[in-house]
């Protein structure tokens, strides 16, 4: 009986001094992990962002959306005393360069960040659960949340994006996998792949939207914010099928996956069709309501798109 109580004494004594370990360890490095949240200029325009960070005590390192294309810090310092954090990271094509700064207080960082023409900021938190989705070799992602002919599609993507300058949309890879269309999936991948823009460059280079909206919804798009631009009424729905050229289900179709995705929001008192762009980076096409519309057919068969 003795020898029991011992044994399970020395259990606790022993799980209590790994979690004081680990406890000291955190305490001790306020930066090194994985930290996950979002950046934007405005409270409504946001994305996804993933760092990883090292920090020995001196030196700062790490990468912006860990994958193949991962944007690695170019410069990084931290003040251990009044807990602000600086680094520099510079996303080629284009070649732009951010400059970051920040406050950690406890697993929790904020801060703001700059480009040429453009700033904002950002929230993250340190993941201090097991890796999940990062721990995942770049060719066999594990996509979690996503369904079975979904996790198809994101791969075949993520597989067919860079080839031959490939930034091949969702509908293509349907298609090619010989799937049925369903704007239902296709919503959900569109919101997957805005949700995670580590997992590959052409949807950190090309926006989200250039992968999840067909040519049509472009068209659609267009032509709407083409109108609020220039202070011009909404067209009809009749007006906005013939300007694209589809059916009116079509037209109405692609306003409501416009509307899913928040490209537009609707405002009943503008008339017409009763939809405006849901942010104003959308009345000059940004980000990417514009690409891509060049569609390649090989002999082989294969479909994509490009720039």
């Amino acid at each position: 009986m003795r020898r029991k109580i011992c044994f399970v004494t020395l259990l606790l004594v022993t799980a209590l001094s790994t979690i004081q370990l680990a406890w000291a360890q955190q305490k001790g490095d306020p930066l090194t992990g994985t930290w996950k949240g979002d950046w934007g200029p405005s409270p409504t325009d946001r994305n996804a962002v993933i760092l990883e960070l090292k920090w020995n005590g001196k030196t700062l390192t790490g990468t912006i959306n860990p994958a193949p294309d991962a944007i690695p810090i170019d410069k990084g310092s931290f003040d251990a005393q009044s807990r602000k954090i600086h680094f520099e990271a510079t996303k080629t094509a284009p070649n732009l360069v951010y400059l970051i700064d920040g406050t950690v207080e406890n697993d929790k960082m904020t801060g703001t960040w700059s480009r040429p023409n453009r700033k904002g900021d950002f929230q993250v938190t340190r993941d201090l659960k097991k890796r999940t989705e990062l721990d995942a070799t770049p060719d066999t992602p594990k996509l979690p949340g996503l369904k079975g002919d979904e996790k198809r599609i994101v791969q075949y993507l993520l597989n067919d994006w860079g080839k031959d300058y490939s930034i091949t949309s969702v509908d293509i890879a349907i298609d090619a996998l010989g799937l049925r269309q369903s704007d239902q999936m296709r919503f959900r991948i569109g919101k997957y792949v805005k949700d995670h823009p580590e997992l590959h460059s052409v949807i950190r280079q090309w926006g989200w939207q250039t992968v999840a909206l067909t040519p049509n919804e472009k068209l659609v798009a267009r032509a709407i914010v083409n109108r609020e631009r220039d202070r011009q009424k909404p067209p009809l729905m009749d007006d906005l099928a013939k300007a694209v050229g589809i059916s009116e289900k079509e037209a109405k179709a692609a306003v409501e996956m416009l509307a899913r995705l928040a490209i537009l929001k609707p405002d009943r008192s503008v008339g017409g069709i009763g939809y405006i762009a849901a942010e104003t980076r959308y009345l000059n096409w940004q980000p990417r309501l514009d690409f891509q519309f060049h569609r390649v057919a090989l002999s082989s068969g294969r479909i994509f798109n490009t720039n």
